[in-house]
């Protein structure tokens, strides 16, 4: 279990780390630069877009470390590649929670948390793209 509660702390700071900067460029560059409305919008959308994509990717590094020491695994027998992986943390981060794959062990909890910090990303996100729309051009 100190495994998995210390795998949490770490991937939650990097991926809050991770989306801070990727939240300071967008608004950064969207405030220097002329783009259109619908520029901006697209600009903020696909850099924040990437970030989740790279924190959830940082999260299926520490789920396949994780099943590496032995702190749990997938109770899937087709969980065989770091893409089933990536995909389990993918629909995780996001909340959608399919339960075609899901954990066991204590990876579970790093489940859990990951939920967590999807959502509250996932949160910054729409509030970061509502300002970058809503914001006047000087």
């Amino acid at each position: 279990m100190a495994w998995a509660i210390l795998f949490a702390i770490v991937l939650f700071g990097l991926s809050g780390l991770v989306h801070v900067r990727a939240m300071s460029f967008v608004m950064t560059a969207t405030k220097r630069t002329p783009f259109t409305q619908l520029s901006r919008l697209l600009f903020a959308l696909y850099t924040l877009a990437t970030a989740h994509i790279g924190e959830a990717g940082l999260y299926a590094l520490g789920f396949s470390f994780g099943e590496f020491l032995g702190i749990g695994g997938f109770a899937q027998d087709n969980v065989d590649s770091f893409m089933d992986v990536f995909y389990f943390s993918i629909v995780n981060y996001s909340s959608l929670g399919l339960g075609d794959i899901y954990p066991t062990g204590h990876l579970r909890f790093l489940a859990g948390i990951e939920a967590l910090n999807g959502f509250l990303l996932i949160s910054c996100s729409a509030s970061t793209i509502f300002l970058v729309v809503t914001r006047k051009m000087d």
